[in-house]
């Protein structure tokens, strides 16, 4: 099949071979490549894209301002409103519970995956498309910015242009291998591997093309829970996956994902999540059969164009210098804000307390559920052989489990030195609640010595 060369790829070419275009440093053969590579993964190559910022409003409503309202979608199914279920925007108390528990996980590991707090790392790692990678790449330098980010945590931005929900699930996809081998190969880079990756924020749409917005969003749906599989296979260690919407696509020139898809691409997420918190079983995050990190809402990043959010006012891109030209992706400007709600989202996130910061922020100290260095009670040694020592008062009850939920020990009056000398080495969660019900969480470090 003969493609189509528009007028505008003439104009590019002619610009490169210009003295101007080699002096200025102007470097837009990214772009190109990423424009093409995306719009032709359905076939489909539209001419010269403007944005136009005269674009009507949509008419809808962000999710995160629908709390206690509801929305009718496209096919007149009325959906409640809000982040989360029962039209909040708070997490259900016992998920996040559970999603405390598994933040307390995180800590520093070694290539190989054991824990090792003098050497080892936590890593966060992107996964998604072009905006996701646009976005991360002005994340990563802003959040390494950041004076209180523990020296443990590495970013890495694993996403990558063209590399859609449809692809990185779906192994007969020719792109499928080279989207996670040059994951693979990033983490190799910056000097880390698969088995360090515990945090991720994930972020995936598809072309939208002429696609019936309903089949458009129950085939995102169903490829979500897919990647949420990829990610647990390939990264054993991974515990949380934040999501996030895509930004506006009011000003969308082409049918690479225009309103109102990426606003479902919002509802997507929204219904994942609950998925998960109503028991899906293929979005089982604990035990010795997970198939899924625990998901649960990064920044929500949609808005009405240039409205911004009523949640958040300072969420909203203006137009038309936050968007490239194709009103679609966030331009360098745009990016950049984008990267300050994300750096403003996980520093105020409850679940990033025990992995993102080097010294506890003082909204972490209020947690039902904390750490070795926030709580009235403490434990000995940490490295232990063979016992370990309690200094607490009133303890109702004692727990010791491995970091995949298994229970080595339960006791309603565990006294305060517990023999543990027939366990084997590895990192094991001390859950120790008192007689007032106050729960606490301790990471243990069982070592032989040797």
């Amino acid at each position: 099949m003969m493609r189509k060369i528009f007028p505008f790829t003439v104009v590019l070419l002619t610009y490169f071979n210009s003295t101007s275009a080699q002096t200025s440093g102007v470097k837009l053969m990214p772009y190109i490549s990423k424009f093409f590579q995306e719009e032709w993964q359905d076939k489909t190559l539209v001419s010269a894209p403007v944005v136009d910022c005269n674009a009507a409003s949509t008419g809808l409503t962000p999710i995160i301002d629908l709390e206690k309202k509801s929305f009718t979608n496209a096919w007149s199914e009325t959906w409640p409103g809000g982040l989360y279920p029962g039209g909040s925007n708070e997490m259900p108390a016992a998920h996040k519970q559970a999603g405390i528990l598994v933040s307390q996980q995180i800590i520093p590991m070694n290539t190989s995956g054991n824990p090792d707090e003098i050497n080892g790392k936590v890593v966060w790692l992107s996964i998604g498309m072009s905006n996701t990678t646009a976005e991360t790449q002005r994340f990563i330098p802003t959040a390494n910015s950041y004076p209180n980010k523990s020296n443990k945590l590495i970013f890495v931005d694993g996403a990558q242009g063209g590399m859609t929900a449809g692809i990185i699930c779906t192994p007969s996809q020719s792109n499928y291998n080279v989207f996670w081998n040059t994951v693979t190969n990033r983490l190799t880079n910056a000097g880390v591997s698969a088995a360090q990756v515990q945090v991720i924020w994930l972020k995936e749409a598809n072309p939208a093309g002429t696609t019936p917005i309903k089949t458009y969003y129950d085939s995102l749906v169903v490829q979500h829970k897919r990647i949420c599989h990829e990610l647990k296979l390939r990264f054993p260690n991974a515990r949380l996956c934040y999501l996030s919407s895509r930004i506006s696509g009011r000003y969308a020139s082409s049918t690479l994902n225009p309103e109102p898809y990426a606003y479902y691409s919002g509802w997507v997420v929204k219904h994942l999540i609950e998925d998960q918190i109503n028991g899906d079983t293929t979005l089982v995050f604990n035990g010795t059969n997970a198939r899924s990190p625990f998901l649960l809402w990064g920044p929500y990043l949609w808005s009405d164009g240039s409205t911004p959010q009523s949640a958040h006012p300072t969420i909203a891109l203006q137009c038309p210098d936050d968007f490239q030209s194709d009103g679609t992706h966030p331009s360098t400007q745009g990016a950049q804000k984008i990267a300050g709600w994300m750096l403003d989202f996980f520093t105020h996130d409850d679940l990033a307390c025990s992995w993102f910061f080097e010294n506890t922020p003082s909204f972490c100290l209020v947690s039902s559920f904390t750490d070795n260095h926030r709580v009235p009670v403490d434990v000995y040694p940490n490295p232990f052989k063979e016992s370990i020592q309690i200094d607490a008062d009133l303890i109702r009850t004692l727990e010791l489990s491995t970091t995949s939920g298994s229970i080595v020990y339960r006791s309603s009056n565990p006294g305060y030195k517990i023999e543990f000398s027939n366990i084997p080495d590895g990192l094991y969660l001390c859950r120790i609640t008192d007689i007032n019900g106050n729960s606490y969480l301790k990471k243990l470090v069982k070592t032989s010595g040797h």
